[in-house]
């Protein structure tokens, strides 16, 4: 057995129990003709998701290795038939290695949604810029809206038009805005939000403006605080409570090391200002949930998110996250969960030492 076959063999002896049949079970396996087998099919997403990279360079691998020969169509067509089987694996395996967590008993049957966007860039004669949205259950990763749009659309949570009432709705601080709240508020959707401090603006009761960052200054380490006040959108005043969590010394000082990185990049190399050092020694909240739950819990809710986001991050790195296959959403569907499907293995490889990273 060839070192490759070996490394595939090692693969295939950690996905979950049913796998094969669940290929033929989900409509991944529709037909033989061309691939015979649920691992030979897999053989093919892992062809694409990695060296082949489009459906026409994959048929052109194929038929260099002298696999079974499959035109751009037929690859095409097996990608899109595989998506609800991609994802079936990714469900189970992320579960299995703790990856994701186990819904906590006081969300009760709250849904729980995850949103964010990447950009994406196509070189070739004339560069071509688009941006991936996505929302996706937090606990499932069961997927509920992909789009693909212009780069000028931005990360809005207006993009997304499929959440429902009562459902909560988490994001990052591109999500985090007035505008964003605004919009979830009228169609009666909570929210955990993390937020920008210096240009986001809360007012207490009386319509005065709170300075946020003083509300926290006495926070320790590992500390949580939480009070509520008003977001004003449209003319009207909107509840919120701002929940708090103070990083312990080594999250501050990794914080200051992105942000002096960032500074380089974005600003000339600048220094970090005295504002971007007090806000990184936080991270902050916004959310619509009552004081029924507590500080701790909406602070471990956005921990959660935070560790999906993880994930994502090294399938961004490890697997070129920006050569999205084009602009169905059922394209997109099988390409997204194949990726994450390469990050979950790989994860797992390394955890289990099956063999060394840099062997």
């Amino acid at each position: 057995m060839g070192w490759e076959e070996e490394r595939f063999e090692q693969v295939l002896r950690l996905l979950p129990e049913g796998w094969e049949s669940k290929a033929k079970e989900l409509g991944a396996l529709k037909r033989a003709r061309g691939i015979k087998s649920a691992e030979e099919l897999l053989r093919l997403i892992f062809i694409y998701l990695t060296a082949g990279k489009s459906f026409a360079g994959t048929s052109a691998i194929l038929q260099l290795i002298g696999e079974s020969p499959l035109t751009k169509k037929a690859v095409h067509k097996r990608m899109i038939n595989s998506a609800a089987w991609l994802q079936w694996l990714c469900e189970n395996i992320y579960r299995r290695e703790g990856l994701t967590v186990e819904k906590p008993s006081w969300l009760k049957d709250r849904k729980v949604l995850i949103v964010d966007g990447t950009e994406d860039c196509k070189c070739g004669i004339r560069r071509q810029c688009y941006m991936l949205h996505y929302c996706l259950d937090l606990f499932t990763l069961a997927p509920r809206e992909f789009m693909i749009t212009d780069f000028r659309t931005g990360e809005k949570l207006r993009n997304f038009k499929k959440i429902e009432k009562n459902e909560i709705v988490m994001g990052d601080r591109m999500y985090g805005t007035i505008p964003g709240i605004s919009y979830l508020t009228e169609r009666e959707v909570g929210f955990v939000l993390r937020v920008k401090t210096h240009n986001f603006n809360i007012y207490d009761g009386k319509g005065q403006k709170i300075d946020i960052l003083k509300r926290f200054y006495l926070l320790k380490e590992g500390g949580f605080a939480d009070f509520k006040a008003n977001i004003l959108a449209g003319g009207k005043y909107i509840p919120v409570r701002v929940c708090a969590l103070r990083k312990d010394g080594e999250s501050e000082r990794k914080g200051l090391k992105r942000l002096t990185k960032t500074n380089q990049r974005k600003s000339g190399g600048k220094p970090v200002t005295e504002l971007q050092g007090e806000n990184n020694k936080y991270i902050i909240v916004v959310t619509s949930l009552g004081g029924e739950v507590t500080t701790e819990q909406v602070m471990e809710l956005y921990r959660t998110r935070w560790q999906i986001e993880i994930a994502f991050k090294r399938l961004k790195s490890l697997f070129k996250y920006n050569d999205l296959p084009g602009k169905t959403n059922k394209s997109v569907f099988a390409w997204f969960y194949g990726k994450l499907l390469l990050a979950a293995l790989c994860e797992t490889l390394v955890n289990a030492g099956r063999f060394s990273p840099c062997e």
